[in-house]
């Protein structure tokens, strides 16, 4: 039991999605992180993003992970709940999402994609965000283009008939995309991340007490360092395959998530400026700000 910790280990339920940069915290619980921090860990995998906060808000749940963006969101609008945790990193080299053309489109760069379609997950994603960004340095505005919304699992079949142009893409559907034939164009979130920057981070009710959130946060950061680890991988996919139906012949040959191992609030920041560009948020804030 850590020091400080509860002489019984404390209830503890997270609320999270059944995708790879959330699996962190099914690493944490299987492999006994949380345990090790008097953590007795329930996880709530939820169906929507919608549902996360809302989990946290109502006190079902006491931690929910989310996207940098939709944090930052939350931070304008003065929403009761702070940074208490890194997640997921974008890794320059080894990206986990892309922008892919159907097969036989043509499309090799930005002015290519001009009257094109290009489907995305949501407005105010960090995929569409992050396209917007890419599509900018190159010369390209959102008017130029013609957005379409869908779940990232169904873009596959509308790819592969061509009826849309292209997509965005994250692991495991960008590696599926690949196999059916749909060609890579561009790294986009390389726009915003000049170098390595956090996807997801873990956030907690302003309430929450501060020694239950180092327990977690230390719980989620001996996680990441053990799934990071290459070694890790094969434990770490039979793992993330009791919450997610990614296929193993799938998981073996897509870009594996990596995660933060230690919180550095600041490599939030290109997300916040960037959201703040675009006017999804009113103007940009210190990402520390996150924390408070």
């Amino acid at each position: 039991m850590p020091t400080g910790a509860a002489s019984s280990p404390t209830p503890v339920t997270i609320a999270t999605l059944p995708l790879e940069p959330a699996s962190v915290a099914f690493y944490a619980k299987h492999r006994g992180f949380f345990a090790r921090q008097g953590i007795d860990a329930n996880l709530l995998v939820l169906a929507q993003p919608t549902q996360l906060v809302a989990a946290v808000l109502s006190h079902q749940a006491q931690f929910t992970g989310l996207n940098v963006g939709s944090a930052a969101i939350l931070k304008t609008r003065n929403a009761p709940i702070r940074l208490v945790a890194a997640g997921a990193m974008y890794r320059r080299e080894a990206p986990t999402t892309a922008l892919v053309a159907a097969r036989g489109k043509g499309i090799s760069r930005a002015r290519d994609l001009v009257g094109k379609t290009i489907a995305i997950d949501q407005k105010t994603t960090i995929a569409h965000v992050g396209l917007l960004k890419w599509l900018k340095g190159n010369g390209v505005s959102e008017s130029d283009v013609r957005l379409v919304e869908m779940p990232f699992a169904d873009m596959l079949g509308p790819l592969g008939r061509g009826s849309i142009d292209a997509a965005v893409l994250p692991e495991p559907y960008l590696t599926l995309a690949t196999q059916r034939g749909a060609k890579r164009v561009a790294h986009i979130l390389h726009a915003v991340c000049k170098q390595d920057c956090l996807l997801t981070i873990w956030m907690a009710g302003r309430d929450l007490d501060p020694e239950l959130a180092a327990r977690f946060r230390n719980a989620i950061q001996a996680a990441a360092k053990w799934a990071n680890r290459s070694r890790s991988d094969a434990a770490s996919a039979a793992i993330l395959a009791q919450y997610t139906p990614i296929d193993k012949a799938v998981m073996a040959k897509m870009t594996r998530t990596r995660f933060a191992e230690r919180l550095r609030p600041a490599s939030a920041q290109p997300w916040i400026d960037v959201y703040a560009e675009f006017g999804v948020i009113p103007t940009s804030f210190r990402a520390i700000d996150l924390v408070k």
